[in-house]
């Protein structure tokens, strides 16, 4: 059975840093995924991934940013905190 889905408005309201409210493998709804791939320019942007604009931490040159992938159903899953993909 597929985990419930996490929305914006939840996250909204729970107060926290997104990297508190989701865990990789999270399975998110379109306005959460949306608010991560334009809240900002993306830094990273493909067919099926996307990697949220400002990144989250670190370590030196190396720099780790919300990462999303979008299913062949249009589901969309949150893969945690990514090093930079390269385009």
């Amino acid at each position: 059975m597929k985990q419930p889905i996490k929305t914006l408005k939840q996250w909204e309201k729970s107060g926290k840093d997104l990297g508190e409210f989701l865990s990789p493998g999270d399975w998110i709804s379109e306005d959460l995924y949306l608010y991560i791939a334009e809240i900002v320019p993306p830094c990273y942007c493909s067919r099926n991934f996307v990697q949220g604009g400002d990144p989250y931490r670190s370590e030196g040159n190396i720099f780790f940013y919300d990462t999303v992938y979008i299913t062949e159903d249009h589901q969309y899953l949150y893969l945690g905190i990514l090093p930079e993909f390269k385009q």
